[in-house]
């Protein structure tokens, strides 16, 4: 299995493991975290394990309560289908300000990450959220906006309580991962900014109706409107 990341610190290795007990249930939303039963669990110091929380609390998956201390983050369906419309948006507009100019280089990094989400096999239900959003995030990048680029980085826990919510499913959803983003950068290579915003309109409108069904839920269900992912029509 290729790997991204060849190296970890001790603290990037606590962090992937408090997010593997996070995704698998194992540690549930709202239930409180100790620094000296995770250093115990693991076989580490506490400064590891305080930095790796640390780095949980930026990435939205932990948070720090006055008088009660660090707990798993309890975000409800209804939050995480918001940060999903927000972050098909936020990919809306940066395709809109690179005008689907997409660069080579950028596009050579999404066939690098496609080749990572080609041979996963389901064994590490970690691997799908962090190909998904390094996938996404090229694009990004690509509008060359950093207040474009730090809004988005502050919705990177939206993809992982995706993947949270269909842990069920995690084989194939898994598997579906090369397919689903192999036909983006298949539109992404045509430089058609009103191609590229309805396939990004498309991608999103799927995962979120995918989402809400298996709830037995709908639109209709949320207080807000789901057309900020509408692509827009250029003349």
């Amino acid at each position: 299995m290729k790997n991204i990341i060849h190296h970890k610190t001790l603290r990037e290795q606590v962090a992937d493991a408090i997010r593997k007990k996070i995704l698998y249930h194992e540690l549930e939303p709202g239930m409180r975290i100790t620094e000296s039963e995770l250093a115990t669990n693991f076989g580490v110091s506490h400064g590891p394990v305080r930095e790796a929380l640390r780095q949980l609390e930026q990435e939205g998956l932990v948070e720090y309560t006055r008088n009660v201390g660090c707990s798993v983050r309890d975000i409800s369906f209804q939050n995480v289908i918001e940060a999903l419309l927000i972050r098909g948006s936020y990919e809306l507009t940066a395709a809109r300000a690179c005008a689907g100019n997409i660069s080579d280089k950028a596009m050579e990094e999404m066939a690098s990450i496609l080749d990572y989400m080609k041979d996963m096999d389901g064994s590490d239900f970690t691997e799908p959220i962090i190909y998904d959003n390094k996938f996404h995030t090229v694009l990004i990048h690509e509008a060359h906006m950093p207040y474009l680029t730090k809004a988005w980085s502050s919705l990177d826990f939206a993809t992982f309580f995706t993947f949270y919510q269909q842990t069920d499913h995690k084989d194939s959803v898994t598997h579906r991962q090369y397919d689903v983003h192999k036909e983006i950068y298949d539109i992404y290579l045509s430089k058609d900014c009103q191609a590229i915003c309805n396939m990004i309109s498309s991608h999103y409108k799927n995962s979120v109706d995918y989402m809400i069904k298996e709830k037995g839920m709908s639109e209709a269900d949320f207080p807000f409107s789901f057309d900020i992912i509408e692509p827009p029509v250029f003349p």
